[in-house]
């Protein structure tokens, strides 16, 4: 492997790992609020990227297609939440205890469905995002890198500042948190419970939406991509750890990296062996790299 070849690769993972940690974020804020997972975030990314196909090649200017890709994603979110959630908490434990792993997965069979129907079986990719080819190459400090994955990088982590300047820094993210810790004390405090559990059901189809716009130039788009998508962003978060949002940071651009090198040395099961070094991790270490040690006892 040449010097060139192992920072093309580098790019390549950091970008994919960008991609895997917005996806992996949508899955913790809605863990964090509700202790609930959508099990369909990898087809809400799905949507979010033929979203951006069918826009973009109707002749939608970029910006405008973004718009439209996290107005529909919004949507997707508030009507996961009240047909999908909301009607298993009012049934409370007569719904068991997790019933909403069928409803989030069966909304994500339906939603495949839906796709299907529209844009067919077939692979496609999405028309670049920020360049008219590509393959447009910009030298880096003596290295060429496709211009496409520089600034989804860096568009990647934008959003990621954005989402914890979200969590720490606004009234919003401060009522997530406490909602999180004790929703009937929240409630006694005036916090919208309910408005606070649909927020961060549609700040995660945003996420996974904003991933799906992201990951369209870079990988073959089908209907059936989500469950890959659903399966590696639960590997990133609990390789981070459900609990800390930084460790997610950090455990998506881990994946993504080897991913992109596992693939290099072995294009035929590339895609495997992180996910078997995240088994033996959390053989090891079940609370991920930056989990809690102890169970959360509140």
């Amino acid at each position: 492997m040449t010097l060139l070849n192992f920072f093309q690769l580098l790019v390549s993972g950091i970008a994919m790992g960008a991609i895997y940690t917005l996806t992996a974020k949508g899955l913790f804020i809605t863990h964090l609020a509700t202790h609930r997972l959508n099990f369909g975030q990898g087809d809400f990314l799905m949507v979010g990227a033929f979203a951006s196909i069918g826009m973009l090649t109707a002749g939608v200017p970029a910006p405008l297609a973004v718009l439209g890709v996290l107005v529909i994603m919004g949507v997707l979110g508030y009507l996961l939440e009240r047909f999908a959630i909301r009607p298993l908490d009012r049934l409370g434990d007569r719904a068991g205890a997790y019933s909403w792993v069928l409803t989030t997965a069966g909304s994500a069979l339906i939603l495949q469905n839906i796709v299907e129907l529209g844009f067919g079986k077939s692979a496609q990719y999405a028309p670049p995002l920020f360049s008219k080819t590509r393959d447009n190459v910009i030298n880096i400090l003596g290295v060429g890198i496709f211009f496409e994955e520089a600034a989804i990088i860096i568009t990647a982590f934008v959003v990621v500042g954005a989402f914890y300047w979200f969590l720490f820094g606004s009234r919003w993210g401060k009522a997530v948190y406490a909602v999180a810790f004790n929703p009937e004390a929240a409630s006694l405090f005036g916090i919208d419970v309910r408005g606070v559990v649909v927020l961060v059901f549609v700040l995660a189809a945003l996420m996974a939406g904003i991933s799906g716009v992201l990951v369209g130039p870079l990988v073959s788009v089908h209907p059936h991509m989500g469950l890959i998508f659903t399966i590696k962003a639960l590997a990133v978060a609990a390789v981070g750890g459900f609990t800390n949002p930084v460790g997610i940071l950090v455990g998506g651009l881990l994946f993504g990296v080897a991913e992109a090198f596992s693939n290099y040395w072995d294009s035929a099961f590339g895609d495997l062996y992180p996910l078997l070094f995240v088994m033996a991790l959390l053989a090891v270490r079940p609370s991920g790299l930056f989990g809690e040690r102890r169970a959360d006892v509140r």
